[in-house]
């Protein structure tokens, strides 16, 4: 059961960080096109820029910690499934955290892209952005076990 609450509890702040990184993508698309006045930037205001912010420095905290703890080639979170689970509960866990850090990589990347084309048009999603690239950096070092060599 804790590990369903938590389940439940990261896919609703995937789900909250990517609804927030979707309007302020739409807010900067509509921002650089000529003619366009809806969504204005300041629509976004201030507690949804704390929001992802926060929200999105929590989901990469949990993936990197899950990458951290796995071993290369094996599924993240499988570890919390009891020797005795079923197949299928397996497939289902699987698939949920593959599409989990699948949704978090496009959703990062899209930030990061967005706001390095048009950085200054909503600093929230461009700052999102560039902190996903380093925390993507630390996600696959956590993962692969790569460590910075010791060149002495």
């Amino acid at each position: 059961m804790k590990a369903i609450f938590g389940g439940v509890i990261a896919v609703v702040l995937l789900g909250i960080y990517v609804h927030l990184l979707r309007v302020a993508y739409l807010i900067v698309n509509c921002a650089v096109q000529t003619g366009c006045t809806s969504p204005a930037v300041t629509d976004f205001n201030d507690v949804m820029a704390q929001t992802l912010s926060v929200i999105g420095g929590l989901v990469s905290a949990l993936v990197i910690a899950e990458l951290a703890i796995t071993q290369p080639g094996e599924a993240p979170v499988a570890r919390v499934l009891s020797d005795t689970a079923s197949q299928t509960a397996k497939s289902i866990l699987k698939a949920v955290t593959v599409v989990y850090v699948l949704v978090w990589l496009a959703a990062g990347l899209a930030a990061f892209m967005k706001g390095m084309y048009h950085p200054k048009v909503l600093p929230a999603l461009t700052s999102v952005g560039q902190s996903w690239l380093g925390l993507a950096v630390a996600a696959a070092y956590a993962y692969f076990g790569l460590k910075p060599s010791n060149s002495t």
